[in-house]
This record gives structure tokens, sequence and C-alpha cells, in this order.
């Protein structure tokens, strides 16, 4: 295998490609929990494993509609930062603000199904653990993921975006505004995903040097794949936009509403990268039911002008509305990029096989890396274990670091399964 990795890595080339999470790595202890490995409640398996108390390496989600939420930060009803120098009161916040827009979405906390942390400092994750699970039934143990970036707000040490089963049962896209949380008209806090497909859609940077124009850039590519995919701006879920620097979130949030004039701005999350483009942006989209029932579980597309790359799709297509969400893994030791990679998708193997998935099929992937190292090791990895047909939609993201001490990669992923 080694030999393999020497030769592959000669054909390897850098690419911008994006999602985030704090748990232990697969076969840490987990803080005495139970020995049982699933707990299930309506619609939802808690695949728990060896995950920390309160949390999940999996949660498989069967037709069910998802609410996503967007990031939201440590603020009141008006806007304003509460708890400066306190991280607890800003964790509180942030959880309050995620009850509020879970309620007026028909959703909980006790229907989440993944939390994602966006913090300054490892210690951050582990901390907005211990407060959700306070808040939670004992049944109820979402998958986590953590990234480390800076925030759209400098004095921010905390924020958070959400998926969860909803009550909402509506066939179309429901972008909803909460009123109970800061924020402003026309921009979504949460979107419902109907139950049944949904397309995933890899992110795609922009090379020109100012934000709006990237913007504009990152945009027309999006807009040109869900057009191929007979998609349409309604059916969008959720937004992802990699940026550089963070502080230019509220540019790119005003520059993305143009783009959808007549409706709601679909929820957008932000994350703070290190690589040259000033934005890159992927999403999440509703894929009506289809008659067609000879259709794949996941289908793998690539435009036609496209090179398809063996490492990622440019977009996947689910067909099915059983989903499996993988917390976010972590290598065992603090080894080489190339170590833990091979550590983190030994890891998902195993997962992925306690839930009747495997890598063929696997629909979206997101990788974080804090140094180059680190990034090669995610590369070769994909190469060498994906099958070049089936490569998940995927972003990868060069960061300040990720959500465990002396790690420098971390990724989570969904899944389908491997029949219906």
């Amino acid at each position: 295998m080694t030999r393999r990795f020497r030769i592959l890595s000669n054909y390897l080339m850098p690419y911008s490609i994006v999602l985030t999470t704090v748990l232990l790595p697969l076969g840490a202890a987990a803080d005495n929990e139970p020995s049982a490995s699933q707990v299930k409640t309506t619609g939802v398996e808690y695949v728990v494993l060896d995950a920390p108390t309160g949390t999940s390496r999996a949660v498989v989600v069967q037709g069910q509609p998802l609410v996503h939420t967007r990031q939201l930060l440590p603020l009141d009803r008006e806007g304003k930062l509460v708890g400066k120098d306190s991280l607890d009161q800003q964790i509180e916040q942030v959880l309050d603000n995620l009850v509020a827009v879970l309620k007026a979405s028909g959703s909980g906390f006790n229907q989440l199904v993944r939390v994602n942390i966006y913090a300054l400092a490892p210690s951050t994750t582990e901390a907005v653990r211990e407060h959700l699970t306070k808040r939670l039934d004992a049944a109820v143990r979402p998958a986590l993921t953590s990234v480390l970036t800076p925030l759209p707000r400098r004095d921010a040490l905390v924020a958070v975006d959400a998926v969860a089963v909803t009550s909402n049962k509506s066939d179309q896209v429901t972008l909803q505004r909460c009123e109970a949380v800061s924020g402003q008209e026309g921009y979504a806090d949460a979107a419902v995903l109907p139950r049944g497909g949904v397309a995933y859609l890899s992110g795609v940077p922009a090379e020109a040097g100012l934000t709006e124009s990237a913007v504009d850039a990152s945009v027309a590519g999006l807009a040109k794949m869900l057009e191929n995919l007979k998609l349409s701006p309604a059916q969008v879920v959720q937004l992802k936009v990699f940026l550089r620097p963070a502080t230019s979130a509220e540019e790119v949030l005003h520059k993305l509403k143009t783009y959808y004039p007549n409706q709601l701005l679909p929820p957008v999350v932000f994350v703070e990268w290190l690589a040259p483009p000033p934005v890159e942006i992927e999403l999440i989209a509703q894929l009506p039911a289809r008659d067609d029932k000879s259709a794949q579980v996941v289908e793998y597309y690539n435009p036609p002008d496209v090179s398809p790359l063996q490492i990622f799709s440019r977009a996947t297509v689910v067909h099915t509305d059983r989903q499996i969400y993988v917390g976010g893994l972590f290598a065992h030791k603090s080894e080489g990029g190339q170590e833990q990679a091979l550590d983190v998708f030994d890891q998902l193997q195993a997962i992925l096989a306690k839930t009747g998935s495997d890598l063929k099929h696997l629909a979206k992937g997101t990788y974080y890396a804090s140094d180059d190292g680190a990034a090669r090791g995610l590369d070769r990895a994909r190469l060498w274990l994906y099958d070049q047909d089936r490569p998940p939609a995927a972003s990868k993201c060069m960061v300040h670091g990720v959500g465990m001490p002396q790690r420098t990669l971390t990724m989570d992923m969904i899944a389908v399964g491997t029949e219906e």
C-alpha cells in the first residue's frame, strides 16, 4: 500500500474542493456510556458505537423532512453580542437561538440529526457538546462536526448550524424567517427539505480577485449545474460559503441575495479558508420525486464540458429518502497527514458497514485540513480508496485548525444504503 501511495502521489495536483467535527476517534472511550450501539426514535436511528456522551458516530434518517438552519451566532434578538468575554454565555445564547429557529420550522432539539460547530479553539467544541447534552433527552444523540474558523463577528467565539427532523410536510422547499432571533428581512434562518431526493453540488471556486466578482463567478457555475440537473433556485436548501476573510460575510450575503430577488435567500453558512480564491460556494437542493423506479440510489454527475476527477464528482443526485449522516472523524494519533487520512477512512468504513453502506455509496464529503501534509494525505487516500466512477460530491478546505488538538485533518460524510 505504501508503494502504491508513492506512485499515486506523482499524479496528484491541488484541488479547491468542503463541511466538519468534534468526536473522539473511533475506538476511543465514550464517557462511561452504555455499550448499546444503536438507539432508535421515530424515523431516526442513532448509531452510537463509541461516540462521546450525547453524540453518535452516525445518524440514519428515513422518510423524514429535514430542516437545515443558517449559521447562528451568539446574538440577542436585537443583534447584540451576548457574553463578550464568557464562552458559556455565548454557547447558551447560540443554543437558545437554535431552539427558536428549529421551533419556527416545526422541529426541536429532540429531533436533531447533525450539529455543526464553528469555533476559535478546540476546547470550545467540547464545551458545546457538554452544554448541548444537558439539554437533550438521553435517546437523542446527534452527529457532531467541528472546525476552527474566525467568525463573521470578530467578538464571537462560537457558532452553529444544524439539521433536524421536522413536522413540516410540504412537498416543496419551505424557507423560514424566525422573528425570535436577530436577522434580516429577505434572509431565511432555516429551510425545510421535503422527504425524498436531494442533490449535493460540490464547491465551485472563483478565481476572481474581488469578493463580489468572485461570488458572481461561483454562483454562475452553480446555476449552470442546477440548470443541467433541471433544478431551480427555489429548490435550494442551503448554501455554504468558504471565504477569505470571514469578515466579508455580510458583503457576500448581500451579493447572494441579488440572485434570489423574489424569495428569501436560503440559509447560509460561512467558513474562513486559506485558499487563494476569495470565495467558493457549495449548495444542497431538493430533488423532486420521480416516477423512474429504476434509477440508482445515488448518481454521480459531472457536466459534459468538465473532465471527471477520481476524488470528487461535481454533483451527486440521491434518489432515496434514507440518508446516513456520519459525524466528523479524527485520527487516533497525532501523525503525518497520510497516516491520519488512512486512519479516518478506516473509521469511516467501519461506521458505514454498521449502517448498511460503503465507500461506493457516499453522497457528500467535507474535508478540512490545516497543513499541506494533511491536504495531500486526504487526496492520496481518496485517490486510492474511491471507485473512480463513484466519488462523492465534495469540498476540501484549508483552515486555521480542526476541532481536536494535535490533529491536522477531519472529515464528515453523508452516505446512502447499498440496498433499498
